[in-house]
């Protein structure tokens, strides 16, 4: 302590004395804290630190965590509720839900099946032009047993579709027999083609005096059979695409 100043440091009290800087002036004794006490709190506000423990004692709830299995039951319990107008007096215009995914694909995957089945049962191509008889007949070829039996595959998948059972496998199964399908089709219409193009040379191999212009123009036509089986074929394929569409 000085009465004059030693240095831009120092300070200078109440009383006019000049201190150094090592010395500090303390207006308050120091008080130091202890420890840290708070009073109970009595105003029942629910905080995020209670709030917890007020749902478990005023309704018995402990918290946990959502289950998947309820979430996806709960979620299913929603998409299989009966949607129907309302019988209220309100002036709201009901809006009539779109037809649900499930029930679209079922009745395109059951169709498409009736249609393959059926169209196993009709010539696929008779004779035409100079030919006086003579057809093609699915059934007394591989093809055509082959086709029945996707055929068949696809309506027996298709109830899982109308149950409501959207598992993977079922749309991903109705896909393979659909495209099995179109290829038997395809490959049935290449070799029917391919017989229609060789009749005339084998007329004229066979009958050597015959009318060659008579024997070209034999040949087979395709019938409605065959174009029925290639579109439900088609159709199959896109009753699987949407059954494994609303799966995922």
């Amino acid at each position: 302590m000085s009465d004059i100043s030693h240095g831009p440091d120092w300070w200078q009290d109440e009383n006019g004395k000049w201190h150094p800087p090592s010395q500090s002036l303390r207006s308050e004794p120091e008080k130091e804290v202890s420890e840290f006490i708070t009073k109970p709190d009595n105003t029942d506000e629910i905080t995020e630190g209670n709030i917890a423990s007020h749902f478990k004692e005023r309704y018995g709830i402990d918290s946990q965590v959502l289950d998947p299995e309820m979430i996806r039951d709960l979620r299913k319990a929603k998409e299989d509720t009966k949607w129907a107008p309302s019988k209220g007096s309100s002036k709201v215009r009901f809006v009539k839900p779109q037809m649900p995914s499930d029930l679209f694909s079922g009745l395109l995957s059951l169709g498409a099946g009736i249609v393959i089945v059926i169209s196993v049962f009709f010539d696929w191509a008779t004779a035409g032009g100079s030919l006086s008889k003579g057809a093609v007949s699915p059934m007394k070829d591989s093809n055509g047993a082959g086709l029945l039996c996707f055929g068949l595959i696809v309506c027996l998948l298709s109830a899982f579709l109308l149950q409501g059972k959207r598992k993977r496998w079922v749309g991903l199964a109705i896909i393979i027999c659909g495209v099995l399908s179109v290829f038997l089709v395809i490959f049935s219409l290449i070799d029917i083609t391919n017989t229609s193009e060789q009749i005339s040379d084998k007329l004229i191999l066979e009958y050597p005096d015959i009318d060659k212009a008579y024997a070209n123009e034999a040949k087979l036509d395709i019938t409605v059979g065959l174009w029925a089986a290639l579109g439900g074929s088609v159709a199959a394929f896109m009753a699987g695409v949407s059954g494994l569409k609303r799966h995922i």
